[in-house]
């Protein structure tokens, strides 16, 4: 157990201005994490895998599995979550110079020249797929007003997540600038995502922005405010793994809401339900960025309870066994507690950093060439055809991605840096 100072030191972390604290592990060297690399390609084979399986266009469009494979490994929702806390805390890394009007322009051109590339491509592919966009959703899109204002794209729908990223990289500006304390944030945000969904003039959206800015916000804080201890910890990460599929598959917060009576409020793609998934979160990241949490036992129990509690309701109300999804949860969730003395480095994670290093290409990608593929008559309505579309649409997502991702981004990327950023 630590020293008495040193928690009363984390929890002041709480108390304190949103003002990085330099990081002696990380000054005068490049950053670069392999274990969270690898943990952002989790989170995007996660929901390309769940596409596979769950999507409307399907990959043969005259075959489809019987059996619920998708929820073996799908934990699609949550690992769009995890991609709000890496943003966050990517962005926390990268951005600890004080707040400048050059600091400010430069930031805002490296987000856009390395997200709008891949992403111009990404929306061409999606309009060829499927070309039943009207005009006005197309140039919605664009300028990532998805979710918000425009129609989602209908070949490459998946895109709404930028639209929250978006607005995650302008409101850090005033964080940057205004320096708020980090507890009222947190708890006027917490809210917002609370409050707003049971009033009825209140846009939804609004509650989303709120629900997912608290992930957000814990990977900025994270980056900002704990320094790294500089060597991994050995911990039980396939069980954290195991309980991050469960909870998926289990809905516990839809649940929870619906058996409450609560099935009339409108809910966006991210809203309070997913307050689930934060203590699973916090404790992959502070194994995989090395960072010491407060209090983290109390919510290493809150993610063991939270799937626990689900589980037994549903089986003591006779539901369990109604879902396929359901069973193979609560398989996956004692299978985890059963694993929870079989400790690893969290650094087995940097298996994965190829798949990080093109995540998003993956992302972004996935769906249009999972479209293309419904549309390809040849090779159909068999077991075999499935697995060699399976076997294709990967090779297709996996070389796309690793050619714009780690060959032609890093060339545009050079031009930018040498004809724009080191001229402001």
């Amino acid at each position: 157990m630590r020293p008495m100072q040193n928690q009363i030191s984390d929890d002041a972390d709480l108390r304190d201005r949103f003002v990085p604290i330099v990081d002696t592990q990380i000054e005068g060297r490049k950053i670069y994490d392999y274990a969270l690399e690898g943990l952002r390609g989790l989170a995007a084979l996660w929901v390309a895998y769940s596409h596979i399986f769950f999507y409307e266009f399907k990959l043969d469009p005259a075959y489809h599995p019987t059996f619920s494979f998708g929820s073996l490994f799908n934990a699609a929702h949550g690992g769009i979550l995890i991609f709000f806390a890496l943003s966050g805390y990517v962005i926390g890394l990268t951005n600890q110079l004080p707040f400048t009007k050059s600091n400010a322009i430069r930031y805002l051109l490296r987000r856009f020249i390395r997200l709008y590339p891949i992403y111009i491509i990404a929306i061409i592919l999606g309009v060829l797929s499927s070309p039943t966009d009207s005009w006005k959703t197309i140039v919605g899109n664009l300028f990532f007003l998805q979710g918000g204002v425009s129609a989602l794209l209908s070949g490459n729908g998946v895109l709404w997540t930028l639209h929250y990223e978006i607005v995650y990289y302008i409101v850090f500006l005033a964080i940057w600038y205004f320096r708020p304390q980090v507890m009222p944030l947190m708890l006027g945000s917490l809210a917002v995502a609370i409050v707003s969904p049971w009033i009825p003039w209140f846009p939804s959206i609004i509650s989303g922005y709120a629900a997912g800015w608290l992930f957000w916000l814990f990977g900025l804080w994270l980056a900002w405010k704990k320094p790294s201890s500089g060597s991994f910890a050995k911990l039980p990460i396939v069980s954290y793994i195991l309980l991050f599929i469960a909870t998926d598959k289990l809905t516990i917060g839809k649940t929870l809401l619906a058996n409450l009576g609560f099935t009339g409020i409108a809910l966006p793609e991210i809203s309070i339900t997913d307050f689930v998934y934060f203590p699973l979160c916090v404790l992959l990241f502070a194994a995989l960025t090395k960072r010491q949490i407060p209090h983290l036992r109390l919510i290493g129990a809150i993610a063991i309870a939270l799937p626990l509690f689900q589980t037994s309701y549903l089986f003591a109300t006779k539901q369990l066994f109604n879902a396929e999804g359901w069973v193979i949860a609560a398989v996956q969730m004692f299978l985890g507690f059963g694993l929870w003395g079989w400790k690893m480095s969290p650094d087995i994670f940097s298996k994965l950093t190829f798949f990080g290093s093109i995540s998003y290409g993956i992302y972004v990608l996935h769906m249009p060439i999972l479209n293309f593929m419904h549309r390809f008559p040849a090779l159909s309505a068999s077991p075999s055809s499935f697995i060699i579309r399976l076997l294709i649409w990967l090779a297709l997502t996996l070389g796309i991605a690793y050619l714009l991702e780690l060959k032609m981004q890093p060339q545009i990327k050079r031009w930018f840096q040498k004809n724009v950023l080191d001229r402001i």
